[in-house]
């Protein structure tokens, strides 16, 4: 039973290799992920620079860290992933140099958003059997269904990697949508990945987690 499954998942994963291929997604992906890349080293990594230079960060950051306690601040995140994105990852990103292995809360962002992707997904699915909320849901969210209905799971893994296009958001699109369940989930996993090199950059490249020392 499960040779046949991941046999069948397979061969769907194929065909979208395939389809991706003649609508030139990873072209796409590749020029979407190079925009992203210059608006950080043009706008993001210059104002954290300047700020690093001629800002004492390290109160603001002493605030942040210390005022919450760490439980609270995990169940913010999550409810903040599953709930439209309200609060920047970038933030709780931040928040996880001042452990000693912050590699490990960085990983745990990334499970804790996914599983808010998780949610998300189920919130659409809700919404999707409601037909006035649907309607209003899908005229809210039109310019994500578009992308969805366009390029399928690279927008996925696009949303999940990359700033500029709220996750769970994306992901309640995906859901009115009826897309695969089982597909949103293996393309999802991107997010993890997304905390832990955005967490490398913002506290290895920049050396934001000196703030904590």
């Amino acid at each position: 039973m499960e040779v046949k499954i991941f046999d069948r998942l397979g061969a769907v994963l194929k065909r979208n290799h395939t389809s991706n291929r003649k609508k030139g997604v990873y072209g796409y992906m590749g020029w979407t992920g190079l925009k992203i890349l210059l608006i950080y080293v043009i706008t993001v990594v210059p104002l954290i620079l300047l700020l690093q230079r001629y800002v004492d960060m390290k109160p603001i950051f002493e605030f942040i860290t210390t005022r919450f306690s760490d439980a609270f601040v995990l169940i913010v995140f999550t409810v903040s992933e599953t709930l439209l994105g309200m609060i920047p990852p970038d933030f709780f990103i931040i928040w996880a140099g001042k452990f000693s292995s912050p590699m490990f809360f960085l990983i745990l962002l990334g499970l804790l958003s996914y599983a808010g992707g998780i949610l998300s997904y189920f919130i659409g699915r809700w919404l999707a059997g409601r037909k006035k909320i649907r309607e209003y849901s899908e005229r809210a969210l039109e310019k994500y269904i578009i992308m969805v209905r366009k390029w399928g799971g690279a927008f996925i893994i696009i949303s999940a990697l990359f700033p500029y296009s709220p996750f769970s958001m994306v992901v309640i699109a995906v859901s009115l949508l009826k897309y695969p369940f089982r597909l949103f989930l293996i393309f999802g996993l991107s997010r993890i990945i997304r905390f832990i090199v955005q967490g490398i950059f913002y506290l290895h490249i920049l050396n934001l987690d000196q703030l904590f020392g």
